[in-house]
């Protein structure tokens, strides 16, 4: 009977391990405010909040752009790309072109998010200021930074990853279950041979 409690103790504690960082992750809230801020050369600009305390979402976010005109023409989904200094906020590298328009931003990672926005983009704003038109943001190197996977980040910049946290709390929990498990098997074996 002793085993059994000892037992559930630890995939109690495997379970509390595993679920501490997840709970501590979603300190902001579950859903995200996306607003569209504004249009520049035609490049949608949306700013993503925590809904629960407004801070910038300062993670990656996987979010999309869509574009409805009035006749029914629809453009996207883009992909979000982040702007570089400014947390949270994201463009598109794809433009509008002019006409009136109804976007949609949605947001699947962290968390969800959707707003509707609707915009007017006039050939005026879509031309740079030698009247050649604008072409999409050049990619920085912290959009570079972003679109690369966490663990080639680390071993590109030699700090921890994202994921080292996750593998250290699996390996917790294995040993959290692993070792009165090893206990329990042991003692039964020694059992049955006496």
């Amino acid at each position: 009977m002793r085993h059994r409690r000892s037992t559930a103790a630890a995939v109690t504690l495997a379970g509390l391990l595993v679920l501490g960082p997840a709970a501590t992750a979603h300190a902001h809230g579950d859903t995200i405010r996306l607003t569209v801020t504004g249009i520049t050369a035609g490049h949608p600009t949306t700013k993503a909040t925590w809904e629960n305390d407004g801070d910038p979402v300062d993670e990656k976010v996987a979010g999309t752009l869509t574009a409805t005109s009035a006749d029914g023409t629809t453009l996207g989904p883009w992909r979000f790309v982040p702007v570089p200094g400014r947390l949270g906020t994201f463009t598109t590298a794809e433009a509008l072109p002019a006409g009136h328009w109804t976007l949609t931003a949605q947001t699947a990672f962290p968390a969800l998010g959707r707003t509707e926005h609707r915009a007017e983009v006039t050939a005026a704003s879509l031309a740079g200021p030698t009247g050649v038109p604008a072409g999409p943001p050049t990619p920085s190197p912290t959009a570079t930074a972003e679109a690369t996977p966490p663990d080639s980040r680390a071993a590109s910049d030699g700090g921890p990853g994202p994921g080292a946290v996750t593998y250290g709390v699996a390996a917790l929990a294995l040993a959290a279950v692993g070792v009165p498990a090893a206990l329990w098997l042991r003692r039964r074996r020694t059992r049955r041979s006496a």
